[in-house]
């Protein structure tokens, strides 16, 4: 069995435990049982010289370079926490070696287990090789995670800040300045941003900070000043900014933001460009082109309007904005007098979207159908996939993505819980000499049907949350009845630990359905909102359009009590007064012959 295979659990383990801040002083489990492996003879002992460790160390590495993180989370769980490497730890390989594994660890959502190791690299202090790596890990886990806050507190703990590199200083400069941002306090906040020099790969994103800080104190020259310089690089300058992988997301965001600062002064040609600065590739396009259809209607260019929708239409047709840019063709067409074709879009909009805002009011108003709601589109892993009509029209941000992948995760991890429980059991048998007490619960037939039921069970109930909850505890009895934990032998212990894991993984799966709910709670109430006004707006521009027929028809009686008719019947009337009574006149409906041609003309 490798080493691989038996640390799934422990990497599981890591993965579902409450986060911890604090700084955890008792040795880590991985250590004694690799050593114990290693004694069994389950797991080979490594080349423990500095040689085998770099030979180890680049393995890891290529894994995780590759996507592989579990395996090269468990090489490199081998190399730090047993006690083979542990006379090389102070050695440049070996706080690399701790440095991976933190990454690894990050890289696969086990923060608290990622700090352990990215602490001790602080701990050794900012003058040691590794320590700029790991500040920037932690503050990458700061931003992952949503939890500046903590992290920034954290940071400050285990390092002075007096005595902060030149490039970490500048991590916690910008990790500070978005803690201040997200709490109100934009002064301090813009002060911190400022801090964050050319060199740093936050400068990109302190300077869209600073300019959205400037336009809320509605100070456009100041950010527009900060956001060109996002967008418009020097092109005889040597040096910029450092960009990285982050820039292009970022400039994407800065042309948005200059576009709403020209629309906000009225610069709706300013706004047209920047809008269609935005790359076709761009995450942010479908933005750009409502806002630039949006500003063409303001400034009067009701074609170019008319052509930037269009194309919305035709890119992104199950776009959250796809109501907004309905209610905008009936405005185009409320200003271009086809006042039929507004009636007949604004009732197709009133029966599509009133029945959803009616139920996404109802969703608001009973917490506990709202709940159930969030559960079930869970279970059947429809969030974010176009199959509900409210869920398509919700922006969700990349925290509730990143939740609902971490629930996935957490429950491909839960299924391995009784394979593990049975490699401890067999490794006890290995030590112990006897297979055949590890065996006779597995042979149990009855026991064995049961496991097979229960898993068809929770299969099919995942669309009804509270039977799946209870198919799950069946599930987990099933598989105690099946394969019962060993009490005696040397891994007994770890044996019992794994399946009080099983129990706790559920607890931790309804611990992030609830996260999950309370994030799109935000979002469904911002839909209610948006629907709401969208509805009242439509409403309104469906009196104008009967107000604005009532007054054409006004207008043509009137002319035609005078003896001016309309234009589009002159060509009719000319027609018919060149007619006899007893002629009919018959339109050219063919094609005319090439000799034809000439006499024609």
């Amino acid at each position: 069995m490798s080493a691989a295979v038996l640390l799934l659990a422990l990497l599981a383990q890591g993965q579902v435990q409450a986060p911890a801040r604090a700084v955890v002083s008792s040795p880590d489990p991985v250590g004694r049982y690799l050593d114990d492996l290693v004694k069994a003879g389950v797991v080979p002992s490594e080349n423990a010289t500095l040689d085998g460790l770099r030979a180890a160390l680049i393995s890891a590495e290529q894994d995780l370079v590759t996507g592989n993180v579990q395996t090269a989370t468990t090489r490199l769980f081998a190399l730090v926490e047993s006690s083979t490497f542990e006379r090389f730890k102070n050695d440049p390989e070996y706080q690399n070696a701790e440095l991976t594994l933190g990454r690894a660890l990050v890289q696969g959502g086990a923060y608290a287990a990622a700090e352990r190791y990215l602490d001790r690299l602080l701990g050794r202090g900012p003058k040691q090789p590794f320590f700029g790596a790991a500040y920037r890990a932690l503050v990458d886990v700061a931003l992952e995670t949503h939890d500046e806050a903590t992290v920034l507190a954290h940071l400050d703990a285990r390092s002075d800040v007096a005595t902060l590199p030149k490039d970490s200083g500048n991590e916690r400069a910008y990790l500070a300045g978005k803690v201040m941002y997200a709490s109100g306090q934009f002064a301090a906040a813009a002060q911190q941003f400022t801090e964050v020099d050319r060199q740093s790969r936050f400068f990109a994103s302190s300077l869209y900070f600073r300019g959205l800080i400037d336009a809320r104190t509605r100070h456009f020259a100041s950010a527009r000043r900060n956001l060109c310089e996002i967008v418009e690089q020097s092109d005889n300058d040597h040096f910029t900014f450092f960009v990285d992988g982050r820039y292009w997301a970022i400039k994407d965001l800065a042309f948005l933001a200059l576009g709403r600062v020209a629309h906000e002064q009225g610069r709706y040609d300013d706004a047209y460009y920047f809008y269609f600065r935005v790359p076709e590739d761009s995450e942010r396009l479908p933005d750009a082109l409502f806002e630039a259809a949006w500003s063409m209607f303001q400034k009067g260019e009701y074609e170019a309007a008319r052509a930037f929708i269009e194309q919305f239409d035709r890119s992104f047709p199950d776009s959250p904005l796809r109501p907004d840019v309905l209610l905008l063709h009936a405005m185009l067409d409320l200003k271009s007098c086809r006042f039929d074709k507004v009636r007949a879009t604004l009732d197709a909009f009133e029966n599509t979207y009133a029945p959803i805002e009616i139920e996404v009011a109802r969703l608001i108003a009973e917490p506990e159908r709202r709940r159930a709601l969030y559960r079930r589109l869970l279970g059947r892993q429809e969030i974010g996939r176009g199959r509900d009509s409210i869920v398509e029209l919700l922006k969700l941000d990349s925290r509730f993505y990143r939740t609902f992948a971490y629930l996935t995760a957490l429950d491909r991890e839960a299924g391995l819980v009784p394979q593990e429980i049975a490699v401890w059991d067999e490794l006890t048998a290995a030590r112990s000499g006897n297979r055949a007490s590890t065996a006779a619960g597995a042979q149990a037939t009855e026991a064995a049907q049961l496991l097979t039921d229960a898993q068809a069970l929770a299969a099919e109930s995942r669309s009804e949350p509270d039977l799946h909850d209870q198919a799950a505890e069946l599930l987990a009895a099933a598989h105690r009845a099946a394969r019962p934990v060993s009490q005696e032998g040397p891994f007994a212990e770890e044996a019992e630990r794994l399946q009080a894991l099983s129990q706790q993984t559920r607890q931790l799966r309804a611990r992030l359905v609830d996260a999950t709910s309370a994030i799109a709670e935000g979002a469904l109430i911002d839909l209610h909102k948006r629907l709401k006004g969208l509805l009242r707006q439509a409403r309104l521009t469906h009196i104008d359009a009967v107000i604005g027929k009532k007054k054409r028809l006004e207008i043509e009686i009137a002319n035609l009590a005078e003896g001016r008719y309309p234009t589009e019947m002159l060509g009719r009337l000319e027609t018919e007064g060149l007619i006899g009574d007893d002629e009919e006149y018959w339109p050219y409906e063919g094609e005319y012959w090439a000799d034809e041609y000439e006499n024609y003309r």
